[in-house]
């Protein structure tokens, strides 16, 4: 820890300070779309760097839920609730498919949430391999 996040062009980076206990794949409208993995933290967790004019918002429907993207190369990198408390314990999430360490987060569960329907879990299991490919070990011959 702290894990760090970034766009693509490194415009835009995200941290954030406590230990990352469960990932989250929704498959509702516009996650799937994103095909963001999120982790979820207090806003007061995270801290958000970007250069000027390179973070672009976007809220539908109530609004409720503004998604920030890295202007220049589009990456979503986190969300934040519309409804912020001066205090910063709202909860935020990160989009960790732009962590720069894929391996600190290998052995995170990841929960598919059914966003699109019934709002249950439907499966929850680490996948190590899904932001970094398998290190194979090469013997010197």
């Amino acid at each position: 820890m702290p894990y760090t996040t970034s766009c693509h062009c490194g415009a835009v980076s995200v941290e954030m300070q406590r230990r990352i206990k469960k990932l989250t794949r929704c498959n509702c409208s516009i996650c799937r779309r994103y095909g963001a993995l999120w982790a979820y933290q207090q806003r007061k967790a995270i801290t958000v760097t970007a250069d000027k004019g390179a973070l672009k918002s976007y809220a539908w429907g109530k609004k409720s839920i503004e998604y920030f993207r890295c202007n220049n190369c589009g990456c979503i990198t986190h969300y934040e609730r519309t409804d912020r408390r001066p205090d910063g314990s709202d909860m935020s999430a990160v989009n960790m498919c732009n962590i720069i360490d894929p391996a600190s987060i290998a052995a995170v569960p990841i929960r598919l949430l059914d966003g699109a329907g019934s709002w249950k879990v439907l499966r929850e299991a680490a996948e190590p391999d899904l932001l970094g490919s398998p290190v194979e070990e090469r013997r010197e011959d």
